[in-house]
């Protein structure tokens, strides 16, 4: 039973890490191609969060004995681990990137939302609002408390719909569930 504890948590952090590895490219092809605030990039991302915890599962799973049962629970908790292993080591990045590699891109942030709220016709006073208050809140450190915060949230969606494809019940699953049946009667 150690040692499955063991594993569980050498593929998480492992797969944490390459996914944040992936992430990080990503994110830095986006910047290099002036693409950083095009909607595409959420969706590569997401997209690198769904393929790296499917292949965690897949790699726990042919660690561990093949008797050894797979269940929704272990399954979920281990993409949500995944997950916060990437999501931390992606809100050092992002602290990085906004502190000493472009500051200035957190104005640029600022800029890009305040255009949305003007075509969304919202009146001076309400962008003017939403303005200081995003002011606030885009800052290096809260960015990258964020990144956890959506990390793990992420990795709990994705995670709540690949566990019911990646779990894997004991051998005897069939036989139990009819035993309860059997015990009813």
């Amino acid at each position: 039973m150690e040692n499955i504890k063991k594993i569980f948590w050498n593929k998480a952090m492992f797969w944490g890490f390459i996914i944040a590895l992936v992430s990080m490219i990503a994110t830095t092809i986006f910047y290099a191609t002036d693409n950083f605030f095009h909607g595409s990039k959420q969706w590569v991302e997401i997209g690198i969060y769904l393929l790296g915890i499917i292949l965690c599962a897949l790699a726990f799973k042919s660690a561990v004995a093949e008797d050894t049962p797979f269940p929704y629970g272990k399954a979920l908790g281990l993409g949500v681990a995944t997950m916060l292993f990437a999501s931390i080591i992606l809100a050092v990045f992002t602290f990085i990137f906004n502190s000493y590699i472009d500051p200035g891109l957190i104005d640029e942030s600022i800029a890009v939302t305040e255009e949305k709220l003007l075509d969304a016709g919202l009146s001076d006073d309400m962008i003017e609002q939403q303005m200081q208050f995003q002011r606030k809140l885009m800052t290096p450190a809260i960015m990258s408390v964020t990144q956890v915060v959506n990390g793990v949230f992420f990795g709990l969606i994705i995670s709540l719909i690949t566990s019911i494809f990646m779990k894997k019940k004991s051998a005897e699953g069939f036989d139990e569930a009819m035993k309860e049946i059997d015990d009813e009667e």
